[in-house]
């Protein structure tokens, strides 16, 4: 038996026609990433950042409801914002601010646990570990 090829995480094509307009293939959809008018883009997608940001959120999301399902807790709405900022001379300059709302009733144990478990978040712990990149010719 051979493995199979693994499924690219992620694509971007550029057309090549000279705008910084590409279009993603993430998983099973596939949308615009630009950049911002200030950065030469035209502002019709969001920009690496966001999507690293967004990747934080979704885990973060997720991870949740899931450790939440399987104790049984009484989560309601998750709601995860991330923003992203660079900050000169700190070392990582990188900064991912997460804020988490919880919905539920929840006590303040639970609450508390919750929070403890967004730092289990995969893309938390590997954004925090830093990752290898490895790159070759296609």
């Amino acid at each position: 038996m051979t493995d199979a090829p693994a499924r690219p995480s992620a694509i971007a094509d550029d057309s090549g026609h000279g705008g910084v307009q590409i279009l993603v293939t993430a998983g099973p959809v596939r949308f615009t990433g630009d950049l911002t008018p200030a950065d030469g883009g035209l502002d019709v997608g969001p920009n690496p950042h966001d999507l690293v940001a967004a990747g934080l959120a979704a885990c973060t999301t997720q991870t949740l409801r899931l450790y939440a399902k399987r104790k049984a807790w009484p989560l309601g709405a998750v709601h995860v914002e991330v923003t992203w900022r660079r900050e000169p001379g700190w070392l990582p300059a990188d900064v991912f601010s997460r804020v988490i709302t919880l919905g539920g009733d929840l006590d303040e144990a639970q609450r508390a646990r919750l929070m403890e478990i967004a730092e289990a978040c995969p893309i938390h712990k590997m954004l925090v570990a830093g990752s290898k990149v490895e790159t070759r010719v296609g």
